[in-house]
């Protein structure tokens, strides 16, 4: 069993008399020490089924479990113990404005009555991972968008949690401050191997950090995977929207349809005919010359249509549309070659 296990979750909530289905059939897992993303529009479901991850709420179907223990079987006074091993970090910092940055991250450990030594032992390295040693006697009013939300993370580190989850921890903030955050998320759960688990409708957050995917919408799971196989193949169309200018490349405008129609009907000479294709590339296949040695070992000729190469964490991904020309035989041979070295071949002549 994964770490995170959700397992057909119903979540509903009554307006008057109407009933709304927040969260309707939601499955999907998480492993231990993975940075996953929880990614949809608003209204996707994706704060209640966080909520609910958190123990701030609880689902009227299905089941949650989390490091082996179901959280829609435990009473209230568990679940409050339960709360005090997840981390949370809030898109709006929810910081004390009466107390410093160090009183801000020793409040958990005040609360739960640790002594004012340990306190000082545990808050001082988590105030220093973060970055703020220098403002540690500061008050929320003097510290800038991305300095408070630090101030959250050390707070939410406090207790020792075994999760972390992020309630649009980057969407209050510009983006050179997103950037510093996303990283810091991505050392804490390098460093210290922590699960984190993010909801967000940003791309790029997702594109830089996450390892693990779960796109929701409409209340709906409908699709989740490993980031780069989403990018590389997303099924849902829901998911292809939200990739954005991220799949702009896998798309022939409507402008040069008619135009690549024309060249495909179009017969070369000594039964060599046209064929229209897209690659993926992911990781070092972006940089080794495997289209132009396959066609140069085949006898093919190529045309770029379109083409990109884009960074998703840390790995190139690119895709290129091209209409290739060949005898038949030699055409399916350069695929098959192609796809030996870890790119991804779609044939669209049929397609488009």
């Amino acid at each position: 069993m994964s770490y995170i296990e959700v397992s057909h979750s119903y979540k509903r909530y009554k307006m008057g008399e109407t009933e709304i289905v927040a969260n309707r059939d939601v499955s999907f897992s998480i492993e231990k020490g993975e940075l996953a993303i929880i990614l949809g529009s608003s209204g996707a479901g994706k704060s209640t089924m966080l909520n609910i991850l958190g123990g701030m709420d609880t689902n009227d179907e299905g089941s949650v479990i989390v490091d082996g223990k179901d959280l829609t079987k435990m009473s209230e006074s568990e679940l409050r113990e339960e709360r005090r091993s997840i981390g949370m970090i809030f898109q709006h910092f929810n910081l004390l404005s009466s107390r410093t940055v160090y009183g801000n991250v020793a409040l958990p450990l005040e609360l739960a009555g640790m002594p004012k030594d340990k306190i000082r032992e545990k808050v001082m390295p988590l105030i220093e991972l973060v970055g703020l040693s220098e403002h540690v006697n500061k008050y929320p009013s003097q510290l800038s968008g991305g300095q408070k939300q630090r101030v959250g993370i050390a707070r939410a580190l406090s207790s020792d949690p075994k999760i972390l989850l992020s309630d649009e921890a980057t969407s209050a903030l510009d983006p050179e401050t997103t950037q510093a955050t996303l990283q810091l998320l991505k050392k804490i759960n390098k460093e210290l191997g922590l699960t984190i688990v993010m909801i967000t409708h940003e791309m790029d957050v997702v594109k830089q950090i996450c390892n693990r995917v779960v796109v929701m919408n409409k209340g709906v799971v409908v699709e989740e995977g490993d980031v780069l196989e989403v990018f590389r193949d997303p099924k849902n169309e829901v998911t292809q929207a939200m990739l954005g200018t991220a799949l702009a490349a896998r798309t022939i405008p409507a402008s040069m349809v008619e135009r690549v129609k024309k060249v495909l009907n179009t017969p070369g000479e000594n039964g060599r005919k046209n064929h229209l294709i897209r690659l993926t590339f992911v990781g070092s296949s972006t940089t080794e010359p495997v289209l132009s040695r396959a066609c140069s070992k085949f006898d093919l000729d190529f045309n770029i249509l379109l083409g990109q190469v884009d960074e998703i964490q840390s790995e190139s991904y690119g895709t290129l549309t091209i209409v290739m020309e060949g005898t038949t035989e030699n055409f399916r041979q350069a695929l098959n070659y192609i796809a030996e070295r870890g790119v991804r071949v779609e044939e669209l002549t049929n397609v488009i």
